[in-house]
C-alpha cells in the first residue's frame, strides 16, 4: 500500500472545535479519539501531508500533534514521513501490567498517608464523569486522569513521573477493553469508588488491596485474542 492510498482509508469524526482550542488541539484531540475508539487500527500510516487536507489545517499543526500522540505512546513519528498507529501485543500488555502492578500499589499506600480532602474530590468528580461519558476515548483519557490524581497525592515527583508512563502506555489496552465488554466501564467505576472509600479513610492496607484488584481484573479482560 502506498502512502497516497492511505488517506482513503482512515475513517475517523472529526472532533468539535472549541471556541478557544488551536488548530494543533482540534488535530491532536480528532487522531487521539480516531485511535482510541479503533477506527485507526495499529500500523495505520498517518502521512502528515494527506491528514492536513483531511482535516483542512496547515501540516505544521499535524506535525505538533504527531509528536504529542508519539509521546503518549499511541504512534511512533517520524518528523519527515509521519506517524505508524502503536500496535498492541499481549506480551507488552503482561509487562505494563506487571510493573503497574509493583508501583501503582507503592504508590496508593503512599497516597492514603498523604491524601487530602481536595484531592479526594477532584479524583470523585473524575469518576463521575467517567460513568456518565458515553464515548470510549473520553473515557479513557478520564480513567488515566483518575488514577494520576490518585498518585499524585503520593508526594512522590519520580514515581508519578514512571507512573504517568506506564498510564500512558496502558491507554489503548484500556480503549480495547471498554470496547470489547461495556460492562467493564462499570465495574471500573466501582472499583474507584471503592478505592476512595479506603484513601478517605487513609486505610493503606485496604487501598492497596483494592487497586490490586482492579489491576488484576483489566488484565483479564484486556488479553488480546490469538
Amino acid at each position: 500500500m502506498g502512502e497516497d492510498d492511505v488517506a482513503q482509508e482512515i475513517q475517523f469524526s472529526r472532533v468539535p472545535s472549541a471556541a478557544r482550542q488551536t488548530a494543533h488541539e482540534y488535530v491532536r484531540e480528532t487522531l487521539r479519539q480516531a485511535i482510541l475508539s479503533g477506527d485507526v487500527p495499529g500500523g495505520t500510516r498517518l502521512v502528515q501531508a494527506d491528514l492536513a487536507e483531511q482535516l483542512d489545517v496547515s501540516t505544521t499543526p499535524v506535525r505538533e500533534a504527531l509528536r504529542d500522540l508519539a509521546s503518549e505512546g499511541l504512534i511512533q513519528f517520524d518528523a519527515h514521513r509521519g506517524g505508524i498507529v502503536h500496535e498492541i501485543s499481549n506480551e507488552e500488555l503482561q509487562e505494563v501490567y506487571d510493573i503497574r502492578m509493583l508501583l501503582e500499589v507503592e504508590a496508593m499506600r503512599r497516597a492514603a498517608e498523604r491524601i487530602t480532602p481536595e484531592q479526594i474530590a477532584k479524583a470523585r468528580v473524575i469518576n463521575e464523569r467517567m460513568l456518565a461519558d458515553p464515548e470510549s476515548a473520553a473515557w479513557v483519557t478520564l480513567n488515566r486522569d483518575f488514577h494520576l490524581t490518585t498518585y499524585e497525592a503520593a508526594d512522590s515527583p519520580r514515581l508519578l513521573a514512571i507512573l504517568r508512563g506506564l498510564l500512558d502506555a496502558s491507554v489503548m489496552y484500556v480503549s480495547a477493553a471498554s470496547q470489547k465488554l461495556p460492562d467493564h466501564r462499570e465495574g471500573a467505576g466501582r472499583d474507584h469508588e471503592a478505592i476512595l472509600e479506603a484513601l478517605e479513610a487513609h486505610d493503606a492496607h485496604e487501598a492497596c488491596d483494592q487497586i490490586a484488584v482492579h489491576l488484576n481484573i483489566p488484565r483479564s479482560v484486556l488479553q488480546l485474542d490469538d
